[in-house]
């Protein structure tokens, strides 16, 4: 008898903890709602930003920004809030995460890189008309001499 009342104590526990955990659940699931769409919008400013910055100094402030606001928005949130993204959510943000990434990479290698255009004469070219007035300015010297 006194391992039924055990039994259903302990039922009784189980049943209250999971009943409750579920209201909870839809609670926190909102809030990782909301921290998803902050995610992606944040993501998606900066990745523009990024591409418009023009020099390297506002490309450094534009990263700098954008990790502290991502962690301003991290932080907003409950622990464990980002466990309760779904796996479409996730790959959402890792996508994003990826493109920030990229176009963070790409835009500094091109800030510091910056593309030249070549002249409008080509490598031959060019050593062949530098070849001929150094012939032509040899020949020259050497009449003038004689």
């Amino acid at each position: 008898m006194k391992n039924r009342v055990i039994l259903v104590v302990i039922a009784a526990v189980c049943i209250g903890i999971f009943g409750c955990s579920k209201e909870n659940n839809n609670k926190d699931r909102s809030q990782a709602e909301d921290m998803f769409a902050n995610i992606c919008s944040l993501t998606k400013d900066y990745i523009k930003k990024l591409s418009e910055a023009p020099d390297s100094a506002s490309w450094a402030s534009v990263c700098s920004d954008y990790e502290e606001k991502l962690d301003k928005i991290n932080f907003s949130f409950p622990p464990d809030t980002d466990l309760l993204l779904t796996e479409g959510q996730n790959d959402t943000i890792h996508t994003l995460m990826q493109e920030y990434v990229n176009m963070r990479d790409t835009r500094i290698h091109e800030i510091l890189y910056p593309k030249v255009e070549l002249d409008t004469l080509a490598t031959s070219d060019s050593a062949l008309v530098t070849e001929t007035v150094t012939n032509d300015q040899l020949h020259a010297s050497r009449n003038h001499g004689n």
